[in-house]
This record gives C-alpha cells, sequence and structure tokens, in this order.
C-alpha cells in the first residue's frame, strides 16, 4: 500500500517510489517490503545509516489479495539525504534460486492480517514510527529501548509477509535475528 504516512520512513518509502531511478529500473506495479536497517561507516566520515528496501512484485487476484513472489531487487536509500545510494537487481547477484515459472510465495494480506483496511493502515503507522526511532537511535549510535524494540518486533512479526519473510532474512539477517529471533528451522 501506498497511502502517504505522517513518518519519515513512510515519507521516505513513499518518496523513493517517484524518483527517476525507480521509474527506470522497476515495473510500475511494484512494491516494497518492510526496509531493512544498515549502518556504514564511513573512510572520511562517521557511520551512516540507511535503509535497504526489497523490491517484490505481485498481481492482484479475483477475489481479493495479491499474489507476491520474492524480491528480485533492492534499493539502499540514505536515511540523513533520502538519496538513492545502491541499487541490486537480484535476478542478477541470485542470493536464492528462483525457477522460472516459480508459483508465488504467497498471498498478501496472510492470516495475520485480517483486519479492517484502518485497522492495517494504523498497525503500519505504527511500525513506521517505531522505524523512525530506531533509526534515529542508530543515527545516535543508540539501541532503542527494550520496550520499543519489543513492540517494534511484534509489530514487525504481525505485519511480515510470511512468504516474503526467508527472503528478506537472507537480505538482512542480523536485523531479523534481532527482531524476530532465530529463522524456524535455522539457516
Amino acid at each position: 500500500m501506498t497511502e502517504q504516512s505522517s513518518t519519515r520512513t513512510g515519507r521516505l518509502m513513499h518518496d523513493v517510489r517517484r524518483t527517476p531511478t525507480f521509474r527506470q529500473l522497476l515495473p510500475m506495479e511494484s512494491m516494497l517490503a518492510w526496509p531493512i536497517p544498515l549502518r556504514r561507516g564511513a573512510a572520511d566520515g562517521p557511520a551512516g545509516v540507511y535503509l535497504r528496501l526489497p523490491v517484490f512484485g505481485g498481481a492482484r487476484v479475483a477475489g481479493g489479495g495479491v499474489d507476491i513472489h520474492p524480491p528480485f531487487a533492492t534499493l539502499t536509500v540514505c536515511w540523513g539525504t533520502g538519496r538513492i545510494v545502491e541499487y541490486t537487481d537480484l535476478r542478477f547477484t541470485r542470493p536464492w534460486p528462483v525457477p522460472a515459472g516459480a508459483p508465488p510465495v504467497g498471498r498478501f494480506p496472510g492470516e495475520a492480517l485480517r483486519v479492517s483496511i484502518g485497522e492495517y493502515l494504523r498497525l503500519r503507522e505504527r511500525l513506521l514510527r517505531r522505524y523512525d526511532e530506531l533509526l534515529d537511535n542508530m543515527s545516535r549510535g543508540r539501541s532503542l529501548p527494550t520496550a520499543t524494540a519489543q513492540e517494534f518486533g511484534s509489530l514487525l512479526a504481525r505485519l511480515i509477509e510470511p512468504g516474503l519473510e526467508p527472503y528478506l532474512r537472507i537480505l538482512g539477517p542480523k536485523f531479523f535475528d534481532r527482531f524476530l529471533g532465530p529463522a524456524p528451522g535455522g539457516r
């Protein structure tokens, strides 16, 4: 869903879709999965905080919902400026096998999200606010307070598309292990 958010993370996710990079490299129907925060050191200055935005495809299905497919690209965006600093085509780097004609990996919304659109948007906005807190804290070299980290993890666990989770864990293992716990069945 691309509704405008009152959060900085939500606005960044909305605005990146309007960039020439997004429009030139990605199909119009591309969707963004939950961001993966990164902290990177710079050779000539302080560490920076970035968001890796996994891009996946989907197709609306009769009766409602969207069949979703594994991420096929990522965009990495600087938290401080909103500037895209990296585009990765996962069909080239191939972090996982995707056979031709592979079926969808899931349907959005999943079972945990059988709520009204209004409730989904409220939960989404809460998680995006927690992303803002997480990223602001990362920018200051601090961790989230325990209660906020627990709420963040609970919201992320509820809102993550289950079919995308294994792929997102490959793209950001430390982040997802931290907030969702170890992957079921290990890696």
